[in-house]
């Protein structure tokens, strides 16, 4: 019975063995394998076993911290390397009080000699009332503060951006007046800005009338994406509306002549820009046809939409766009505008896509038009750009378009009044 009884206790004890051996080895590879470093400090705050993240986070091996003060070792110094006094450090209050603390702005001191932020939370073992040390989980910040610190990089960024796209924004909007409406030729414009957040673009448009009662049409975009591009155009612009103004020289004359211009104040900007004039024949009937004049500046084609719906892109052999070369040949093209077609001038955020080539977007462009040759004005207008851009796109959008309506019959109510400039009639 004895020996039995021997027996029966030394199959628990060895259950018993079995277990403890089994749950220290799987606290071993907790240890082994956490993220976190962990110390375990004796009540003087020494060493008595550190884990192999904290190893490799300090890189001081284990044998070269076991057995010392660990404030000694890796936090003796604060962030700016003065003097981390033992009594001011939350891992010995924890061992004084006998109660847990945690510290989130704490720096543990590498072998060589580097920073590494950390927040820690030092927890005492407490045996009888007395403690014998402490337990010390900790973690490197270091990438966490790095990404605070993209991320508020990042927002100030962003502010800038917004501020210098508010800013372009109201420079354009200020620029892009209200079109003259000639007697029997009906001008109408739209700028569409691209998406929020996305970067300000140079697209501009401008239509007013010379001395003579001709009407000048311009469709441009500067180079560039930014308060700059923005600033640009309003000097491109203006140099462009002073110079076509008072002249009737043909309209690759009045592009060189701003090109130059513009060389010689600095303003140095590249721009793709179209320069129309539509004009009556000289020396013919108040019936007769328009006449476009126009220069191409590395500008999208202008498109002539005839009433049955039919387009016919104006393509030219390209020209350089301006701020190249100053002394680049330009080239003047000539068309007939029969009564009731329309003229668009358009820049590329309407017909360029990321997913598609040009010629394609041009292509869709023509296609939207198709069923528009009758639609008036103002109509088409949002039409095409609800077909076109049906949600904002990367880039801004400007839109001239002209209806030529026949002059032996009264001004369609659909086009509005005219409105002429002070002194002209």
């Amino acid at each position: 019975m004895g020996a039995r009884g021997n027996g029966g206790d030394g199959t628990v004890r060895s259950d018993v063995e079995t277990l403890l051996s089994r749950t220290l080895a799987r606290y071993e590879r907790v240890l082994a394998n956490v993220a976190d470093g962990i110390y375990g400090l004796d009540a003087d705050g020494r060493v008595e076993f550190v884990n192999p993240a904290a190893v490799r986070i300090t890189g001081r091996a284990a044998e070269e911290q076991l057995g010392h003060d660990q404030h000694a070792v890796i936090h003796d110094r604060r962030p700016d390397g003065s003097p981390y006094p033992k009594q001011e450090c939350p891992v010995w209050h924890a061992l004084r009080t006998g109660r847990p603390v945690t510290a989130d702005e704490e720096v543990f001191w590498r072998k060589d000699g580097t920073p590494v932020p950390v927040e820690l939370i030092a927890v005492p073992t407490v045996e009888d009332g007395v403690v014998t040390g402490v337990v010390v989980s900790f973690r490197d910040l270091t990438d966490r503060q790095a990404a605070r610190r993209q991320a508020a990089e990042l927002r100030r960024v962003t502010a800038r951006a917004a501020e210098q796209r508010a800013l372009s924004d109201r420079l354009q909007q200020a620029l892009l007046t209200p079109p003259p409406e000639p007697d029997h030729l009906q001008v109408a414009v739209r700028y569409r800005p691209a998406a929020h957040g996305a970067q300000v673009g140079g697209d501009w448009y401008d239509a007013f009338l010379q001395p003579d009662g001709a009407t000048m049409l311009v469709i441009g975009d500067v180079v560039g994406h930014d308060s700059n591009a923005a600033a640009a155009m309003g000097q491109l612009r203006g140099l462009l509306r002073a110079l076509a103004y008072d002249n009737d020289e043909p309209p690759s004359a009045t592009l060189a002549r701003v090109e130059r211009a513009a060389l010689g104040l600095a303003v140095s900007t590249m721009a793709t820009v179209v320069l129309a004039r539509i004009e009556r024949h000289p020396d013919v009937p108040v019936v007769g046809t328009r006449v476009l004049r126009w220069s191409n500046a590395g500008h999208l084609a202008p498109v002539l939409l005839a009433p049955d719906g039919s387009t016919t892109l104006l393509e030219t052999r390209p020209d350089l766009m301006l701020g190249v070369d100053p002394d680049a040949r330009r080239a003047d093209h000539t068309l007939e505008v029969p009564d009731d077609s329309t003229l668009l001038l358009v820049t590329d955020g309407l017909a360029e896509r990321r997913d598609s080539d040009l010629d394609s977007g041009l292509a869709a462009l023509q296609e939207a038009l198709r069923d528009l040759g009758r639609t008036p004005l103002e109509e088409l207008c949002d039409t095409l750009l609800a077909r076109m851009l049906p949600e904002p796109g990367a880039d801004d959008v400007a839109i001239v378009a002209v209806r030529a309506h026949p002059e032996d019959r009264p001004r369609p109510p659909e086009a509005g009044p005219n409105r002429l400039p002070p002194g002209m009639s």
